[in-house]
């Protein structure tokens, strides 16, 4: 055999074991995240499971569980159930980690002795199963009752017709809670179940005829009388009669050690009395606040935390009030969330004072005038926070007529216009004099374009919707409390707080940048030449300074500077066209009323005012006074050009004819009676 045979043939055990361990090697990290081979629990195979379906497995094993019928015979009789109704539960997340650790070594050749392990050992887990004694207890307590001939019974108080009588107790026989708890653990844990005999023992009841008689006569006592309870903030008010109470009335004999009697009101009987009540009785949380008086001083009124309906805490009450047999007392609220400002909080931002104010007048009966008042109203006792920003524009929102708005000017982009809210700018200015004065934070302000008289130079400011907008910071540690009054012909903003002690004061400078107001002329051809109509007074433009000048409480000081320039606001005119600066035009002319002057006269007059005149047709009068009168025209008041023709008519009067005398009579009668 050569050399390289006899090396081949020691390669190949070498070759073989590799190829396990590789083949090993492959299946661990293969499984891994899986529970190992052969182990189960409560003999459901786990193996192989990642955890969702080993949790998913052990699920429907406890369904299982839960679902079969399990059987236990008290004297004889049998009492099926399904371990669902007393609370059967297993832990399946604990139990399906607990599988995934099986098996899990630490090193390569731990873990490859382990992995042979799998194929031949089995690893069995515990499956814990729990259950609710209590209600065990209770089934108990019925079969007790239903399949014992002669039960014992620790006694019990019973409502017959308004009235707690006494059940006294009685010696007989009973199932040992203990060893059935015991046999129930052992039977629901497993499938197949056999019925499971529980044990019956003789029981003396640990409860006296007295006892149950002290018991009997202290519940009557809880419901024998009418029971109030009054609350005053909120203010509320409900009574529960004797009836209301003892139909909540409840009561069990516990085994606790010691056994005794507990009795009681069941909360949910008696909410149905206070369950109309529930929206008075529950309140939001009301902040403490400050009322500001006359005399400019300041009240706390107390916060209180939201109100609770709790009917524990009302029936404990209710029990209280009656065991004492006082037949009144207090409503217990349950507090919930705190206010923003609690009362105590409160007390120590005082004092609360006046800090600074603003006040403006103005003309009464202006539109503008109703906007400002709506606006003061709506502002009135608002309060801003420590740090809060407070922005009069998000706090009174767009101005529209169903808040009582008006339309009134205001100046929008450099003009002026009518809409509705114009003109509460002159409220704007005079809260941001409140803020200057009282040492606040200047967050937003923006004065107007032109200079009011009526406003403090520089210290004014312009509001509209959305914007600009006028916003101010509470930089102190109190509340801030804005205080309106409007009167018919002013508006004053305080504000009202504890800024710590500073104090401001207003420097104003010297304007510069004197830009004179220009004249601005609108043709109108209704106007008479001779008439200007002024629409508005030009105001002069310039730039100035104020300084605000705080000191604090230790004589400090601190400036700050705001700085404005008003443009120049022209003066507008309306006149008629030939007016206007650039027109070549002829005026034309007003045309007099003439008539009722003598034709002269007014040839005269329309002569002068540069008309041509033309008589006309006479008219005939019948008022000598009338004649040489004008007694029409033409274009009587009319606008014509210059050199028309007016045309008069005068009047005429004729003297009528002298009347003829009549005939002598006398000579007429001679005549007939003449001879012939």
């Amino acid at each position: 055999m050569s050399k390289n045979q006899r090396a081949l043939l020691a390669a190949v055990p070498v070759g073989l074991v590799l190829l396990v361990v590789a083949f090993i090697g492959i299946d661990i990290a293969r499984s891994n995240g899986e529970v190992a081979r052969n182990v189960s629990a409560a003999g459901v195979q786990l193996g192989g499971l990642g955890e969702d379906d080993a949790v998913a497995a052990l699920q429907a094993h406890e369904r299982e569980l839960a679902g079969t019928l399990a059987t236990f015979v008290v004297a004889g009789r049998q009492f099926p159930i399904e371990p669902a109704i007393i609370g059967l539960d297993i832990d399946e997340d604990a139990i399906a980690a607990e599988a995934l650790e099986q098996r899990r070594q630490e090193g390569l050749l731990s873990q490859m002795f382990g992995w042979f392990g799998t194929l031949s050992d089995e690893i069995e887990l515990e499956v814990p199963v729990t259950f609710d004694h209590e209600a065990f207890v209770g089934l108990l307590d019925v079969w007790e009752q239903e399949a014992i001939a002669n039960p014992a019974f620790e006694g019990g108080l019973e409502l017959d017709g308004g009235i707690i009588v006494p059940r006294y107790p009685r010696t007989g026989e009973g199932i040992d809670n203990t060893a059935a708890i015991d046999i129930a653990q052992t039977l629901i844990a497993s499938i197949p179940r056999t019925p499971a005999t529980l044990p019956v023992t003789p029981l003396v009841p640990t409860l006296t005829d007295e006892d149950i008689d002290a018991a009997a006569a202290d519940a009557n006592d809880l419901i024998d009388s009418a029971v109030v309870l009054r609350g005053d903030d909120p203010e509320v008010e409900v009574a529960f009669t004797p009836e209301q109470l003892a139909s909540a009335f409840h009561s069990e004999v516990t085994s606790n050690s010691p056994t005794r009697i507990e009795f009681g009101l069941d909360p949910e009987m008696l909410l149905p009395v206070i369950e109309p009540l529930r929206d008075q009785i529950e309140q939001p949380p009301r902040d403490a606040r400050f009322a500001i008086n006359s005399d400019g001083s300041a009240t706390l009124l107390p916060g209180r935390s939201e109100t609770v309906l709790d009917m524990d805490l009302v029936t404990d009450r209710v029990s209280v009030i009656a065991r004492t047999r006082t037949g009144e007392g207090e409503f217990p609220f349950k507090e919930g969330k705190e206010p923003r400002l609690t009362t105590e909080a409160a007390e120590a931002m005082q004092p609360i004072t006046q800090l600074g104010r603003g006040h403006t007048e103005y003309p009464a009966g202006q539109p503008r005038v109703t906007n400002i008042h709506v606006m003061a109203d709506f502002v009135d006792n608002a309060v801003v926070f420590p740090g809060e920003t407070f922005s009069l524009n998000e706090f009174v929102g767009p101005r529209t007529e169903d808040k009582g708005y008006v339309a009134a000017p205001q100046i929008l982009r450099g003009e002026f216009e009518d809409a509705i809210g114009g003109g509460v700018s002159q409220f704007a200015t005079t809260m941001f004099n409140a803020i200057f004065y009282s040492c606040m934070e200047d967050v937003e302000h923006k004065p107007h374009s032109y200079y009011f008289s009526r406003y403090p130079e520089v210290n004014e400011a312009t509001i509209s919707w959305p914007s600009p907008d006028l916003s101010f910071r509470n930089n102190s540690d109190a509340v801030v409390i804005i205080k309106t009054s409007a009167t018919a012909t002013s508006i004053t903003v305080s504000f009202y707080g504890n800024n710590g002690g500073k104090t401001c004061e207003r420097r104003l400078g010297e304007r510069s940048n004197i830009v004179e107001s220009e004249v601005e002329y609108i043709a109108d051809p209704a106007l008479d030449p001779d008439t200007t109509i002024t629409e508005q007074s030009g105001t002069t433009g310039f730039t100035n300074s104020v300084v605000r000048r705080i000191t604090h409480p230790d004589g400090t000081t601190e400036d700050e500077t705001f700085t404005w320039t008003y443009r120049a606001a022209p003066t507008i005119l309306h006149v008629h066209p030939c007016k206007m600066p650039e027109s070549t035009a002829t005026c034309p002319v007003r045309v007099p009323d003439v008539v009722g002057s003598s034709y002269q006269n007014a040839k005269n007059a329309l002569e002068e005012a540069g008309l041509t005149v033309r008589r006309g047709d006479d008219i005939e009068v019948e008022d000598p006074a009338q004649d040489g009168v004008v007694q029409s025209q033409t274009h009587s008041g009319d606008l014509v050009d210059a050199g028309t023709t007016i045309t008069l008519r005068v009047g005429h009067y004729t003297e009528p004819p002298p009347e003829e005398p009549p005939p002598d009579e006398g000579r007429q009668r001679g005549a007939a009676h003449s001879p012939l």
